[in-house]
């Protein structure tokens, strides 16, 4: 059958001589493969709609209890023009198609990933600083999707603030169940976890709550951004099976 929907692109890879296979994440149809046939021939139709990153209006034949599927027409849709020119926006921008390409499934609607993805891309094009800061709520909404959010503001025990009050031990992420726990009630009750400073906790609740679109504006020292990358991707690993490092954050970090 013919269906349309958008799209963002994820990668695309070469296929015979002047064709595709692009993987894209589609607004009704979740991650898809097409082949887009002439793509890389100098009079391709496609244009530059096929580039990872991209969001794009397309047209396929789609066929039922196939992985592959036949693009018939692609354009773009809403441009992000300031990606291209930037490294590090660059970088961060395919780190977020990256990681959607790694965990999510073939051929699962789910509009709220989408969205999501959209904005945090949008986000990156706008912003002037402070990138990784998007990643990371991109992560942690993401995370929200798939049930394992993060419950960081209160000790999931006494309920005592860890985010306000002063927690000179530190506190514990559960990974298990993605809440946070009090350096006295962690020693009163032996429950493993990861330890965080205070610091890193008040930076992800912050990233947690805040509009995407001003994440910019958020200062977070250089060391604790290592730790809070790192910290999230054990998050992701223990309840995602298949995450592992993205290949496109290694202009920031080795973690």
């Amino acid at each position: 059958m013919i269906v349309s929907t958008d799209a963002i692109i994820l990668r695309s890879m070469k296929y015979g001589e002047t064709s595709k296979i692009v993987t894209l994440y589609s607004k009704k149809y979740g991650k898809i493969k097409v082949i887009a046939k002439g793509a890389r021939s100098a009079k391709s139709r496609f244009g530059a709609s096929l580039e990872p990153m991209t969001h794009s209006s397309i047209i396929i034949y789609k066929k039922e209890q196939r992985e592959l599927h036949v693009l018939s027409k692609c354009e773009m849709s809403r441009p992000f023009l300031k990606l291209e020119g930037n490294g590090d926006k660059l970088a961060v921008g395919l780190a977020l198609v990256e990681l959607v390409n790694l965990v999510m499934h073939d051929e699962e609607e789910n509009l709220p990933m989408f969205a999501l993805l959209v904005e945090a891309l949008q986000a990156v094009d706008q912003a002037s600083r402070n990138l990784l800061n998007i990643f990371f709520a991109f992560e942690i909404r993401m995370l929200e999707i798939f049930g394992y959010g993060l419950s960081l503001h209160d000790c999931s025990r006494c309920g005592r603030s860890v985010v306000e009050e002063d927690e000179a031990g530190g506190v514990y992420l559960l990974l298990a169940v993605g809440s946070v726990m009090c350096s006295d009630c962690h020693s009163a009750t032996s429950a493993g976890g990861i330890k965080a400073s205070k610091g890193i906790v008040q930076a992800l609740f912050r990233m947690q709550s805040l509009p995407m679109n001003s994440l910019d504006s958020l200062e977070i020292a250089s060391p604790l951004k290592d730790e809070i990358l790192a910290l999230l991707h054990t998050y992701l690993k223990y309840h995602i099976a298949g995450v592992r490092t993205l290949k496109s954050l290694s202009l920031f970090t080795n973690v």
